[in-house]
């Protein structure tokens, strides 16, 4: 007999060579219909694998992203015998899931697959889905793999293996189709209920541009039509809030071969915004203690060395530039200067928290096929600060980080949001992290105790922490359910200690301070890319780069419109006069698609009177205003920042 622990602690035997499935069904036939993997010792197999020894046992679903993903891979073999049939002689890539989906590179020849292609494809999954037909995994010895794929004259597969050896290699079969796959799948293909083939793309294989580009297409499965249909509904809202549809649409930004891939031109209606934001995180860092500070956007090789920015993060960064016998780089982090900043003076217990602000310019290269408009970029602008306090003193300063974040995601309107705690990857030490085990694993101690003791919704992730110190990243979620990496809080052992910075304690001695890095709104080129998405455009009226515009009837109310707009401008209210000769309608129309917030519409009764006729974006006409009282009370609702 062997013992299953099962997550709630429970204990059970069970006879060797049970499987999950065997034991969901031991649990209730109604949980075993919706298992879809297992987690074995943190390991994720098939429900349909023997289990030979004593383990720890959580059964997964479709509620679990463990479980999605092997949905969704299985879903990718499912569309491969699909395409096998439709297309024979095809050779298959690799066909992972992928955060919404599957997709498949496959290598077709001289064929080409059309979106007419897609719906018989679609077609004959359906199919072939309902035949219900296991995947079945097989241990396989390298030589028998590499005959099989010799004889079908896969390249692809058998430059898989040439990095396998013996007890590596497993092969999975569905119906008519076999695959060099390690798993997992789902007990049987009949889980998936509902399908969609998304989209069909190029793609080098390997990534590299020298290869030969496979042919990639996309797919979306799903347990039942209904969750289908959202997710396509979403997809439609997701394509009219595309940032990058909206910005040019809205004037927000721009970019040019000239300038360069991934280098932001910031217009003048997104330049309204970015300064905004620059005063909300000035009013709320002032008003925390924080000091601002001005850095170069270059320096020397050996502060990057010192950093450890060149170690571990050199490919993220741009090459040197040589000068007078020196190799500057262009800053990728604002961090080593800051440190600079804090070590040209020397510091006691008194000076401690020391926390310094900076909206800081850097520069990242990312790759290529990388970049994606405000969300991947070389330039970025952080809203960076550094926080330098001893140990005593770090849990009240990583919450009042964590209490900032809370603030900001209330402005602007952020309801679904987990901070996620990225721990170091023990097998990687002195490789992507600083070979400092103890440290590691206090200070990991330290940020889970804050989040503990502050109710923040939090979960772990091992191996994704900084090189230097566990993080804090915060995942939110926009108004249509999509997820955005917004900011980091980081916890940083290693650079005080490669910098020699220190503080004099209350013993008179040096003391090696902690380190915070945060930036809870990112950086404008993401965080402006998430509220174009959030906000569909339709920004609230603090932050709309024109807030009013004033629609006069005819060219006879023009000065009076004029005296309005002075009167807003006087009141630091952004305002413009549409004095076209188009009929109101068409005004009125134009200004809504332009996503101005208010527009003051001006006759003859509203000239003689003093007033206004206001319209709302998206309300309508809330009727006639006096001007004096409409100011005040736009005013109001700006100085508040309120979301809507």
């Amino acid at each position: 007999m062997i013992k299953i622990t099962l997550p709630d602690g429970a204990i059970r035997e069970y006879e060797q060579g049970i499987s999950a499935m065997d034991v969901a069904k031991s649990i209730s036939e109604g949980l075993a219909r919706k298992i879809l993997a297992a987690d074995v010792n943190g390991e994720v197999w098939d429900a349909s694998r023997s289990i030979h020894s004593d383990v720890s046992l959580k059964l997964l679903t479709w509620d679990d992203a463990a479980g999605k993903s092997t949905f969704w891979h299985s879903s990718a073999h499912l569309m491969a015998e699909a395409v096998e049939e439709a297309f024979p002689g095809v050779k298959f890539w690799v066909g992972p899931a992928i955060e919404k989906g599957f997709y498949y590179d496959m290598d077709l020849g001289d064929r080409k697959i059309t979106e007419e292609d897609l719906a018989r494809l679609e077609k004959k999954m359906n199919e072939l889905a309902r035949q219900q037909n296991p995947f079945v995994r097989k241990e396989i010895p390298k030589s028998e793999a590499v005959s099989f794929f010799t004889d079908k004259g896969d390249e692809y597969k058998l430059d898989l293996l040439s990095g396998l050896t013996d007890g590596e290699i497993t092969f999975y079969s569905q119906g008519t189709f076999t695959d060099l796959c390690r798993g997992p799948h789902l007990p049987h293909t009949g889980f998936i209920k509902a399908i969609k083939l998304t989209s069909i793309a190029g793609a080098y294989w390997k990534g590299d541009e020298k290869n030969k580009q496979l042919t990639r297409i996309y797919g979306v499965t799903f347990p039942n039509q209904k969750e289908l249909d959202e997710y396509l509904a979403m997809l439609e809202e997701a394509k009219r809030r595309d940032h990058r549809k909206l910005g040019k649409e809205l004037g927000i930004y721009t970019m040019n071969d000239d300038v360069g891939p991934g280098l932001i031109l910031w217009m003048p209606n997104g330049t309204v915004i970015i300064e905004e934001l620059e005063k909300l995180a000035k009013e709320s860092e002032k008003a925390a203690g924080y000091k601002r500070v001005v850095s170069p956007h270059i320096a020397k090789e050996n502060l990057y060395i010192t950093s450890g920015h060149l170690p571990y993060y050199a490919d993220s960064m741009f090459p040197p530039m040589e000068m007078d016998g020196e190799r500057y780089y262009l800053r990728a982090m604002n961090c080593p200067h800051h440190h600079k900043i804090f070590d040209a003076e020397q510091k006691s217990y008194r000076d401690l928290p020391y926390r310094i602000a900076e909206y800081g310019t850097c520069y990242r290269y990312e790759q290529s096929g990388e970049l994606f408009g405000l969300m991947r970029v070389r330039c970025l602008h952080m809203n960076d600060a550094h926080i330098y306090c001893s140990k005593d003193q770090f849990a009240q300063e990583f919450k009042a980080v964590n209490d900032l974040y809370l603030k900001y995601f209330k402005i602007f309107g952020i309801d679904k949001y987990v901070m996620r705690l990225s721990l170091h990857d023990p097998a990687k030490l002195g490789q992507k992290y600083v070979n400092e085990p103890e440290l590691w694993l206090e200070t990991e101690e330290l940020v889970r105790k804050v989040l503990i003791e502050t109710g923040v919704p939090f979960i772990e992730v091992k191996g994704e922490g900084a090189f230097y110190g566990p993080k804090i990243d915060v995942q939110i979620w926009s108004a249509i359910g999509r997820e955005f990496t917004l900011a980091t809080n980081q916890v940083d052992f290693a650079q005080p200690r490669s910098f020699k910075l220190s503080f004099t304690n209350q013993n008179n001695e040096p003391e090696i301070p902690l380190i915070i890095h945060r930036a809870p709104l990112g950086t404008h080129e993401r965080f402006i890319g998430f509220l174009l998405e959030h906000y569909a455009g339709k920004f609230p009226v603090w932050l709309a780069p024109l807030q009013v515009k004033i629609l006069p009837i005819s060219d006879k109310f023009l000065d009076y419109a004029n005296t309005i707009l002075q009167t807003l401008k006087n009141a630091d209210i952004r305002a413009e006069v549409d004095d076209r000769n188009e009929k109101i309608g068409k005004k009125i129309r134009d200004t809504e698609l332009a996503r101005v917030p208010y527009m003051l519409v001006l006759g003859e009764k509203e000239m003689n009177e003093g007033m206004a006729s206001v319209r709302r974006q998206g309300k309508g006409d809330l009727g006639s205003r006096n001007v004096g009282e409409f100011v005040s009370e736009l005013r109001t609702e700006i100085n508040e920042r309120r979301a809507e």
